[in-house]
């Protein structure tokens, strides 16, 4: 049986009685799925790691996870450094469309960090479905100028002002001089648009703290009209909140994971399909390596409490969790490739 939090349990009750009663209450956001998919990657330890796995929530709550397509990678890369990291997925505004991006980055068989980070890849790793089960052939599109050592950890956010993707990524970036990328430096948040992840406008600075920033991931909070910005910055995952993804954006809270975990990084959000108005970030552990989760009834409170009962894939690195259909599920449960 799926267990939930006392938060949780108590979010859920608040919400049935307040239906029970007609009292006025605020409307609370909540997803619309059948089921949960987990897009990630699993470490630079062996051969296969640095590819793309899926699994599919055992049921509509995401404390427990079948690993599909036989614990086997969903998609491999056949381009650039042949390594996928940190996936991202997305729907199109539509409806119509998944679209994964990935880190193009091989650890494993001898690149350094230091190379990794000043010498890197400046192109996204992307495939697009229409239904999980589907692929298109992978592409690689340079998205980071010369001046970029590498492309970590894209995510993207659909823009209703602007009717575009808003995609974003880490990268050092190194004076127009410095050919060799061999300068100090230290990492910021890069971003581009797009509408087909096929053409991208030219790269700029999103977020510049003066110190290295990475693992941005942002949600948009409907009942609280704010986006929600997670990045791992000075040692610790930090949430921001703006009421618009170029706006101002201010301080929600620090540390998230940190007390209990120490060193935390590639956070991941996503909403709840069952208990209006819950949040759910998880947290990649340093060392040890894996995902350790978090929920709050309150987005914008900056306080969540560490989820208990879960029972994830036995390595899953910086991904993405996602609500997804009955349909899709049984796509993901079938897949044989």
């Amino acid at each position: 049986m799926a267990r939930f939090s006392i938060v949780s349990l108590c979010v859920g009750l608040l919400a049935f009685f307040a239906g029970v009663l007609g009292a006025a209450v605020e409307v609370r956001q909540v997803a619309t799925g059948d089921a949960y998919g987990f897009v990630y990657f699993e470490g630079e330890g062996f051969a296969t790691g640095e590819q793309i796995y899926f699994a599919v929530s055992q049921t509509n709550s995401p404390v427990s996870w079948t690993v599909v397509n036989g614990g086997r990678p969903v998609l491999k890369s056949t381009m650039g450094t042949k390594g996928l990291r940190d996936p991202f997925i997305i729907h199109d505004p539509s409806g119509s469309k998944f679209y994964v991006i990935a880190t193009d980055l091989r650890i494993f068989g001898g690149t350094t960090w230091g190379q990794a980070s000043s010498v890197g890849s400046l192109s996204l790793a992307i495939w697009e479905s229409p239904d999980l089960k589907t692929w298109s052939a992978q592409r690689l599109v340079r998205v980071s100028p010369a001046t970029a050592g590498m492309t970590w950890a894209p995510e993207a956010t659909w823009d209703p002002t602007l009717k575009k993707f808003v995609v974003y990524w880490a990268s050092n970036l190194f004076a127009a001089s410095d050919t060799a990328h061999t300068g100090n430096t230290y990492t910021r948040i890069m971003y581009a648009t797009t509408t087909d992840f096929k053409t991208f406008s030219a790269a700029q600075v999103w977020i510049d703290p003066g110190v290295s920033i990475i693992d941005t991931t942002v949600a948009f909070d409907s009942a609280s009209g704010y986006y929600h910005r997670f990045s791992k910055t000075d040692g610790q995952v930090n949430q921001e909140r703006s009421t618009s993804l170029f706006g101002a954006w201010q301080s929600v809270t620090k540390g998230i994971g940190q007390a209990m975990f120490g060193g935390v990084e590639g956070p991941l959000v996503f909403l709840s399909n069952v208990w209006p108005g819950v949040w759910h970030v998880w947290v990649d552990g340093i060392s040890p390596q894996g995902y350790h989760p978090f929920e709050t009834h309150n987005i914008t409170s900056g306080v969540w409490t560490f989820s208990t009962g879960y029972s994830l894939p036995a390595d899953p690195r910086h991904g993405t969790v996602f609500s997804i259909s009955a349909a899709e599920a049984a796509n993901l449960r079938a897949l044989n490739v």
